[in-house]
């Protein structure tokens, strides 16, 4: 899994990004919670699109990028086309 720094056009101070690359082919992309109004949450990933799998009705949040790499690779694991 590779993930590449981009910045993000989230009107707010949630700007850190990274695209998140599985067998070369974009899966998600994550967003560091840098704004105040998060609160605890601060310093957080939070997915913000996934695709093929990787994707939540209520986006999760990560301590870090290897806890966000686990959660994905378990979406991708169990992820059955339609």
């Amino acid at each position: 899994m590779e993930f590449q720094p981009i910045k993000v056009a989230t009107g707010s101070a949630d700007e850190d990004g990274r695209l998140v690359l599985h067998d070369g082919k974009l899966v998600a992309v994550l967003v560091r919670l840098d704004d105040p109004n998060h609160g605890p949450a601060i310093g957080q990933w939070s997915l913000e699109a996934g695709f093929n799998g990787v994707d939540s009705a209520k986006p999760p949040l990560f301590a870090n990028l290897a806890a966000a790499e686990r959660w994905i690779e378990l979406q991708i694991a169990n992820f059955i086309p339609v």
